[in-house]
């Protein structure tokens, strides 16, 4: 039996459902998060602007230093970066001569990533920089949701 045509909606009924879907998303906490997010990496971005390097770059020099010669693998899982963002980034730093990148031996499909010398003084460069965008978002969200945030990642992994 065909369904029956539905009766066109009048302007006030779009509106009201418009208004329901609305307040359905209100307090989204992975929209909240996500928009917390970009502000606190326009941060960051601005003040590493001088040194033309974005956060997330930073935050992979950080990682590459930190990890002895990590693999996309063990890069995308410190930073939990999908792998599309991560080796569009990898290549940016690539591309600017931060990073090496090295054949594995076992793999030679695998690379393993290492600063350069450039690198490493970029990485010194950005430090007070960062540091400075650290102060000034840690003034801003106060101590108490600073810390919360420092723990969050941890228990969403945890879980």
């Amino acid at each position: 039996m065909p369904t029956p045509p539905t009766q066109p909606k009048t302007q006030a009924q779009t509106q009201a459902q418009d208004r329901e879907l609305a307040e359905a998303f209100t307090g989204c906490l992975a929209s909240a998060i996500r928009q917390a997010d970009r502000l606190v990496a326009s941060v960051f971005d601005e003040r590493l602007r001088d040194i033309d390097l974005r956060g997330t770059q930073l935050t992979l020099l950080g990682a590459i230093a930190t990890l002895d010669r990590p693999n996309q693998r063990d890069l995308s899982e410190m930073t939990h970066t999908d792998a599309t963002t991560l080796s569009r980034n990898l290549d940016r730093l690539f591309d600017r001569g931060l990073i090496d990148r090295i054949e594995c031996t076992k793999d030679r499909r695998m690379r393993r990533y290492v600063l350069t010398n450039a690198g490493r003084k970029t990485l010194r460069e950005a430090l007070p920089l960062w540091q400075a965008a650290q102060e000034d978002i840690a003034r801003r969200l106060g101590e108490d949701v600073c810390t919360m945030m420092r723990n969050l990642s941890g228990v969403l992994v945890d879980d």
